[in-house]
C-alpha cells in the first residue's frame, strides 16, 4: 500500500502574487532520498524539488496540482522513515527556506525550512530565552509546529505565536493563532495530510544571553550523554504514553536493548531510539518497531504509538504499527 500524497485545489492560484506563477524550478530524477534523513534509509523519489523560498512552495504546489501530479513535503528529514522502495511521484524538501528575523521586541520569525538547533542559536545571540529546548532537535520549524516538537519539558506550544499556513484542499494562506492551532502531546488540530507551514512567529522573552547559553549548553551536554550520536536514528520512537510512564522507561525495563533485525538495532544508550548499523532497510525497522510494540504490551499491558512520520510504500502489515489498538 502507497500513503495517499497530498493533492491540492487549483484556488491556490488567487493566493499567490502573479509574480510567482512564473517561477521555474529545476526537478532532480530518480533523487536518491536516504541522504535527506537522519535514519539515512529511503529509496529514490521519482523526482525531487528544494525551493529556496515560501513563494516558491507555493507555487510549485500550484504547477504539480494542475497536472494532477502527487507530492510529499519532507524538512529535515528527522522523525520519518522513508520506504526503502522508494516514493512515487514528487518529494519537495523545504531546507532552503530559511529566513529568519526580528520582527519586533520579543517576535522571532522564521520559515518552515529554519532548522531548529539554528533557530535556538540565533535567538540566544538576540538575547531571547524559550527555544533553549529545541536545541537538540534536528528537524525544521515546519514539522516542528505540525508535531508540537519539544524536549526538556518544553514545546513549540509553549512559544508559538501564529504560523501561515497553506490549506492544500482550498488553496488558501492563512494567519493562524497559537489557539486555533490547539495543540496536544506531539500534535496539533493540522492535519499532515492537508495543511503545509509556510512560516512561524514565536514570542519569547528577554533574557541575559549568557544565562540563555548556560541552559542551551546545559541541553547539549544532556543528550550527548543519554542521546546515541554515532549512528543514525530518527529521533524518539514512540510517544509517551502516559504522562508518568515514558516510552524510554518502558522500553528499558521491557528488555528491548538486545534487540536487532537486520542491521536495525535498538540503542544500547536509550532504548527508545533506533539507530541504523549501516545498511539497514525500512522493513528491518518496521520489523524491529513491532517487535519493541509487542514486548512493552506484553510486559505492561501498554500500547506503544510511534512519533514518526511514514512516507513511501509500506504494507498494511507494517503500516498497523502506527494505528492505535482497540
Amino acid at each position: 500500500m502507497t500513503n495517499l500524497p497530498h493533492t491540492f485545489s487549483s484556488n491556490l492560484g488567487a493566493a499567490l502574487s502573479s509574480d510567482n506563477d512564473t517561477a521555474k524550478m529545476e526537478a532532480i530524477d530518480n533523487a536518491p532520498l536516504a541522504r535527506y534523513t537522519t535514519l539515512r534509509i529511503g529509496g529514490n523519489a521519482d523526482r525531487l524539488y528544494q525551493p529556496e523560498s515560501v513563494e516558491e512552495l507555493a507555487t510549485l504546489i500550484k504547477k504539480l496540482s494542475s497536472e494532477g501530479a502527487p507530492w510529499y513535503v519532507i524538512g529535515g528529514g528527522s522523525n520519518l522513515l522513508i520506504s526503502s522502495e522508494g516514493v512515487r511521484g514528487n518529494v519537495i524538501r523545504t531546507t532552503g527556506l530559511t529566513g529568519i528575523k526580528i520582527l519586533a521586541p520579543g517576535l522571532l520569525y522564521a520559515e518552515a525550512g529554519a532548522r531548529l538547533p539554528h533557530l535556538a542559536k540565533h535567538a540566544a545571540q538576540q538575547g531571547l530565552a524559550g527555544l533553549e529546548f529545541a536545541v537538540g532537535i534536528p528537524g525544521t520549524v515546519g514539522g516542528a509546529v505540525i508535531m508540537n516538537a519539544g524536549a526538556h519539558g518544553s514545546s513549540i506550544s509553549a512559544i508559538l505565536e501564529t504560523a501561515q499556513i497553506l490549506d492544500t484542499q482550498t488553496g488558501i494562506i492563512s494567519e493562524q493563532s497559537n489557539q486555533d492551532l490547539a495543540f496536544q502531546y506531539r500534535r496539533c488540530a493540522l492535519d499532515p495530510a492537508r495543511h503545509v507551514v509556510l512560516s512561524a512567529v514565536f514570542r519569547l522573552p528577554q533574557d541575559k544571553p549568557e544565562d540563555i547559553e548556560a541552559r542551551t549548553k546545559h541541553n547539549e551536554e544532556y543528550r550527548l550523554k543519554t542521546q546515541p550520536i554515532g549512528f543514525p536514528n530518527a529521533g524518539s520512537t514512540f510517544k509517551n504514553p502516559l504522562p508518568d510512564k515514558s516510552a524510554g522507561f518502558l522500553l528499558d525495563q521491557a528488555g528491548v536493548k538486545d534487540m536487532k533485525v537486520g542491521s536495525a538495532a535498538v540503542s544500547t544508550l536509550h532504548a527508545n531510539f533506533v539507530v541504523n548499523l549501516g545498511n539497514a532497510t525500512s522493513k528491518d525497522v518496521t520489523a524491529l518497531l513491532k517487535q519493541m510494540q509487542q514486548t512493552v504490551a506484553e510486559k505492561f499491558n501498554i500500547d506503544l504509538t510511534p512519533e514518526w512520520k511514514t512516507m513511501g510504500t509500506f504494507s498494511e502489515e507494517e503500516l498497523a504499527i502506527w494505528r492505535k489498538k482497540k
